[in-house]
């Protein structure tokens, strides 16, 4: 009996662009499908509803506002879950996150691993 292979997560990144780099490498290297990379708001929406993610990674300092994306991002019925990566990772900018509808928020110094895990971690939270 053959399984199918599962089906990786996609993942949709805005953020500026040495952030938008690092971020894209890291889930790319664990197996994820990065189906956008955008450098601002505008781009970012029209990525999300073209491609239809399974999570958006957004920088907090994305040109056009990051909070101001992701709140219009999980608006929609079949939105995709949305992580901010910016700031200390104070209570208050991860308050400030979820208020506008962020599933989690890292602090912009976040390795790689953290990443990939809270990226995991979302999708695992949606299928449970």
């Amino acid at each position: 009996m053959q399984t199918e292979a599962p089906t990786p997560i996609r993942v949709v990144v805005a953020a500026r662009c040495a952030v938008r780099l690092a971020l894209r490498d890291a889930l790319t290297a664990a197996g994820m499908q990065v189906a956008a990379d955008c450098g601002n708001a505008a781009d970012l929406l029209a990525a999300v509803w073209r491609e239809r993610p399974d999570v958006c990674v957004l920088d907090r300092e994305l040109p056009g506002g990051g909070l101001a994306a992701a709140a219009a991002i999980v608006s929609p019925r079949r939105a995709p879950k949305v992580l901010v990566v910016g700031g200390r990772g104070s209570q208050a900018e991860r308050r400030a996150a979820r208020l506008v509808g962020a599933a989690d928020c890292l602090p912009t110094d976040a390795d790689a691993a953290e990443l990939v895990a809270a990226v995991s971690a979302l999708i695992r939270r949606e299928h449970q």
